[in-house]
């Protein structure tokens, strides 16, 4: 099993963190399909193929964890760039 865990700081309000981070979901979601849920400042992210992801929105934070399987390690690589492409974008 493998992790991707980035973290990035912020001047963001707390919607427009928000927003980001369901951007961030929503690009997974497209790519890979899988289902997000929030919960306060908390986005959860599932796949069926046991894939997962939490973003949490934080007042000068945004931090992303995801936890790929041996069938989505692959893709690892390839999702880390694309979400700190997206970071970069909204954030610098």
């Amino acid at each position: 099993m493998s992790h991707i865990k980035i973290s990035r700081s912020h001047n963001l309000g707390h919607g427009e963190c928000e927003q980001l981070a369901e951007e961030l979901l929503d690009r997974l979601v497209d790519h890979y399909g899988g289902a997000v849920k929030k919960d306060r400042n908390t986005f959860r992210y599932s796949h069926r193929s046991g894939m997962s992801a939490v973003v949490e929105t934080g007042e000068d934070a945004l931090d992303i964890a995801i936890r790929l399987t041996m069938m989505t390690r692959a893709f690892g690589p390839k999702i880390e760039q694309q979400l700190n492409r997206i970071l970069d974008e909204h954030l610098g």
